[in-house]
């Protein structure tokens, strides 16, 4: 009877410390398996692109070119927040399983900051790859600038 008297205040001890195990144990397991995954696919996807720009080539059709700029600016947008978001999880994590008596202030705090960084992110992306269309399509740097009545 003393022994699970014993496991009772262990894990009543310990609460914090291993719920902070198990969740860095989900995440360092998630992205062991997810990692491989993904770069097999971008490697595979990277390959159809090849053979798909030399079929292009044999047939004698010059392939569209690249838009590296606008792939990154959309990786950027995407991972950002994801990040961030993840950092503001594990952050909120730690406070709670080390119950703090300003738990509401804190968690409010890196929320917020959190979305702001957030959407900063996805709102430079937007705005970039914007730019980025204005630029491929052939626009000129410069608006022309409408004259006024006085002007004419």
């Amino acid at each position: 009877m003393d022994s699970l008297v014993d496991q009772k205040t262990f894990v009543e001890l310990h609460s914090g410390a291993l719920t902070i195990l198990v969740l860095c144990t989900l995440v360092l397991g998630t992205l062991l398996i997810l990692v491989p995954q993904l770069l097999r696919s971008h490697q595979r996807t990277q390959e159809m692109q090849h053979t798909e720009r030399m079929r292009s080539l044999d047939q004698g059709l010059t392939p569209p070119p690249v838009d590296d700029r606008s792939r990154a600016t959309g990786r950027v947008a995407l991972i950002v927040p994801t990040v961030v978001m993840c950092a503001a999880a594990t952050v909120t994590c730690f406070w709670v399983a080390y119950s703090s008596e300003h738990l509401f202030a804190v968690a409010l705090a890196v929320w917020c900051v959190a979305g702001v960084v957030a959407l900063a992110a996805i709102t430079g992306g937007v705005a970039l790859m914007g730019r980025l269309a204005q630029l491929s399509s052939g626009e000129d740097e410069e608006e022309e600038v409408p004259r006024t009545f006085a002007e004419k």
